[in-house]
């Protein structure tokens, strides 16, 4: 029985070991997001060398991801030898890269020591174009299935990172060569207009150069690769006028209370031309289909973006810029960054070019991501939730406790010859208040547990902050720790998720209650602060008299996987910076002047 004891206990041990390195590698994606293909590879290097204790990790990106060559990178256990360059490994295991990968483990000559080596290669990308990650190692059972199971996950999270890293690039360049030609463009027609002005006389020669400008600016929007279209709306400005005569001012509660006027509006915009990438867009088989009105791509999501665009006329505005969703002319939905520039005043806007750009693989992207981040989050809070498991059990008992003590002397007034119904009464009001203490703790773990999606509404921040030192009551207790809050009175509402912010404070009181566990010779204090900042801001400071922060460490502690306990996982302040920065705000710590530290968040009030 003890040795199946000691052996659940040892895969339970390893079982946590496992999760805590999936989760870890399923949280890359937050740490390299914007990064470049060299970082996100050196990264991921980095933590599976430690991870998976390799004796080298290397990966090869193939040239259409590194910029025209490709990257080949290596790392390398402390102990091996350092001289090694990516190019000679990649030579060595070019053998065993070729054609369809074996199934690992597949042996082969050390090449970065002596002896044999186990290694498991992997493709990067869904369809094996990005490029190849390797881990070797010489321990005999290597890849376990674990191990091949986070090899495997990592390689998907690299391959997704990759990808985006990508598209940005194509994106940034596409982006680059458009504002070029524009430049280019202006830099033509004020050279020709000046020219126009200074010599009249020249008049035939600068209307050539003006065809020829006029030439080179078709060329330009019929081959560039964004979706542009040119609009006649000088009947939809007509129409805006003739309000205006009429003494309508505010076009926004205008709109508001007339919906049809924009339905009428869209009828009215006239499509003069579109380019080559927008009928590859929007599945049409020739520019035709798509000349005949905006209703054809319009959803509903697609008419508030538009009467936007009706505002911005209607207020003399230059260029207007939305994000909608469209229909391609097949019925697939597109999300789409909308822009349009608008001639200078007055004019009668019956030219507007408007250019769309497909964005709905960067959307997606972004909707996974924050999934991604939300699991984590929840993860993070559940984990806090586990270390003051004592304290709430502690705090749960006391009122249960009292309820069945109270319950059997309620029994013994009632028992009597002549039953004592006052002390009766007075016993049951008793432990429907008990209950209700434990009731309220049992509720207040509920709601930080709770896994939904981001929920944003106007909170008190003094409430949260009672409600969180209301749970980690029996936590502050236990460690012999002096809590005081000053919360300021005329504290202004901001707009928040609830869950979300009593984690970070959460997270906060707990790390200042770990700093303080090590000292003993004088008092653990921690004062909780609220106040109403410059700037439209609201200020939570978090104060202990600990052991202080290390000047060394002070820059990384808000680094992801950075941590200076011994069974941290180095996520819970990332994780509450990243929630303060969701929030538009900042979190920051520094040294006390005496013992300990503080921490500080800023979060924008409500308007």
């Amino acid at each position: 029985m003890k040795v199946e004891m000691e052996q659940t206990a040892d895969e339970v041990k390893r079982l946590k070991a496992c999760i805590n390195d999936l989760i870890s590698v399923l949280a890359l994606p937050a740490i390299w997001s914007g990064h470049e293909p060299s970082q996100i590879v050196g990264t991921l290097l980095d933590v599976l060398l430690g991870m998976l204790r390799l004796d080298f990790a290397y990966a090869r990106l193939n040239d259409s991801i590194g910029g025209g060559t490709p990257i080949e990178m290596v790392r390398l256990a402390q102990h091996r030898n350092l001289t090694a360059q990516p190019q000679e490994i990649g030579q060595a295991l070019n053998p065993w890269l070729a054609g369809d990968l074996g199934t690992p483990p597949l042996v082969m000559p050390n090449p970065i020591g002596e002896g044999k080596v186990s290694i498991a290669p992997l493709r990067l990308g869904l369809q094996d174009e990005l490029g190849v990650l390797v881990a070797g190692s010489q321990r005999a059972n290597f890849p376990t299935d674990i191990e091949m199971l986070l090899l495997r996950v990592a390689a998907n999270q690299a391959g997704i990172g990759l990808q985006e890293a990508r598209l940005l690039s194509e994106q940034k360049r596409a982006a680059e060569e458009i504002e070029q030609r524009v430049i280019e463009r202006t830099r033509q027609l004020a050279g020709a207009n000046e020219q126009l002005r200074k010599e009249i006389i020249e008049r035939k020669r600068a209307d050539a150069e003006l065809r020829e400008s006029e030439r080179r600016y078709r060329y330009i929007f019929q081959s560039t690769g964004v979706s542009i279209w040119e609009e006649d709306f000088s009947q939809v400005k007509i129409a805006i006028d003739d309000l205006k005569a009429k003494g309508v001012q505010d076009f926004r509660q205008y709109l508001a209370t007339h919906p049809a006027f924009v339905q009428q509006a869209i009828s009215m915009v006239k499509i003069i031309d579109v380019n080559a990438a927008t009928v590859k867009l929007f599945e049409a088989q020739s520019k035709d289909e798509l000349l005949v009105s905006l209703h054809k791509i319009f959803l509903p999501e697609a008419e508030e973006m538009f009467a936007g665009e009706l505002i911005a006329i209607a207020e003399g505005g230059t260029n207007f810029e939305s994000e909608t969703v469209l229909q391609t002319l097949k019925g697939d939905k597109l999300t789409v960054l909308f822009t349009m520039t608008f001639p200078r005043q007055p004019a009668k806007l019956n030219s507007v070019l408007v250019s769309i750009m497909d964005i709905t693989e960067r959307k997606r992207t972004e909707e996974e991501l924050r999934k991604a981040q939300a699991e984590l989050a929840h993860v993070t809070r559940v984990m806090t939730m586990g270390e003051l498991a004592a304290s709430i059990a502690h705090e749960v008992n006391q009122p249960l406790a009292a309820i069945v003590t109270n319950g059997n002397a309620c029994l013994r007034w009632l028992a009597g010859e002549s039953p004592n119904l006052d002390e009766a009464r007075e016993t049951a009001r008793r432990i429907i208040r008990d209950g209700n203490r434990a009731g309220d703790v049992i509720g207040r773990i509920r709601n930080l547990l709770r896994k939904t999606d981001t929920e944003k509404q106007l909170l008190d921040m003094n409430e949260i902050i009672r409600e969180v030192v209301a749970l980690a009551e029996g936590e502050v207790r236990r460690n012999g720790v002096a809590l005081r809050t000053e919360l300021a009175g005329d504290l202004p509402p901001i707009l928040g998720d609830r869950v979300e912010l009593e984690q970070v404070v959460l997270n906060l009181i707990v790390n200042a209650i770990e700093a303080m566990s090590a000292i003993a010779d004088r008092p653990r204090e921690l004062v909780i602060r609220t106040q109403s900042g410059e700037v439209d801001q609201v200020r939570v400071t978090v104060q202990d008299s600990g052991i202080g922060l290390d000047p060394q460490s002070m820059g990384r502690i808000f680094d992801a996987f950075y941590t200076t306990k011994s069974q941290g996982m180095g996520m819970g302040l990332a994780i509450s910076r990243s929630i303060i920065e969701n929030h538009g705000g900042r979190l920051w710590a520094v040294a006390n002047d005496g013992p300990g530290a503080t921490f500080q968040f800023t979060l924008m009030k409500y308007h």
